[in-house]
């Protein structure tokens, strides 16, 4: 069928179908998180691109939005951006794999900053010489989790403690200052999660769907006066 055959109709749903499909993945999220005295609204940027060997893992490049936590006495303090680091090396055949960021990097947490849009997060902590993996998964997040800057020389981490049998899936936030690690809520197995709820932007979920119906109508139209 040629191209100038195609109507209007079946434009719109050419793009709808390209725009529901995988590869529409949304790339902006409204971040909400609450527990512990410590909350914070937040929207984070993904690539579009998954993480090699980590299954259904995007990397997380950007965030912004406001930070509280009532013990510390930050109120609405600025996010300042992401503490930046590499994506996973040295995958183990099961998955799992050691931090791109650890605390030896002075920042008081070990992070990894990817995000599991699905919220299937594996069980990605390897056996160590010191103490057993940790086995559990699940969640947007990972143990690793997402870190921070705050206003103020903050460092605040974000994680999944997985769904732990008996107590279901939970999430843990901390902050530190000068690597020294000054307040945390739900570690693992304390039965304590903060609330987090992610949603997709609106913005990012139209934006391929919307791009593909423009460049259709425009070589429609071209087409036409042909």
């Amino acid at each position: 069928m040629s191209i100038k055959g195609i109507g209007v109709g079946s434009l719109l749903l050419f793009a709808a179908v390209v725009a529901g499909s995988p590869m529409a993945k949304a790339d902006g999220f409204g971040l909400v998180f609450n527990g512990g005295g410590i909350s914070g609204t937040a929207t984070i940027t993904v690539s579009p691109t998954g993480v090699p060997g980590v299954p259904g893992a995007y990397q997380i490049t950007g965030i912004s939005g406001t930070f509280s936590d009532s013990t510390l006495g930050i109120l609405n303090a600025s996010i300042t951006g992401l503490v930046p680091v590499g994506l996973p090396t040295g995958i183990h055949p099961d998955g799992t794999f050691i931090p791109p960021g650890s605390q030896a990097d002075g920042y008081g947490f070990s992070w990894d900053n990817l995000f599991y849009p699905g919220g299937n997060s594996p069980a990605v902590c390897p056996p160590d010489p010191s103490e057993p993996p940790y086995p559990f998964g699940g969640g947007m997040f990972d143990i690793y989790g997402l870190l921070f800057t705050v206003d103020g020389g903050y460092t605040v981490d974000l994680w999944s403690n997985g769904v732990i049998p008996g107590i279901g899936l939970t999430y843990g936030i901390g902050d530190a200052l000068d690597g020294e690690v000054l307040h945390t809520f739900g570690e693992p197995f304390s039965g304590q999660s903060v609330d987090v709820v992610a949603t997709p932007e609106p913005a990012s979920l139209l934006l391929l769907g919307t791009g593909v119906l423009g460049t259709l109508g425009m070589i429609r139209r071209r087409l036409a006066v042909r």
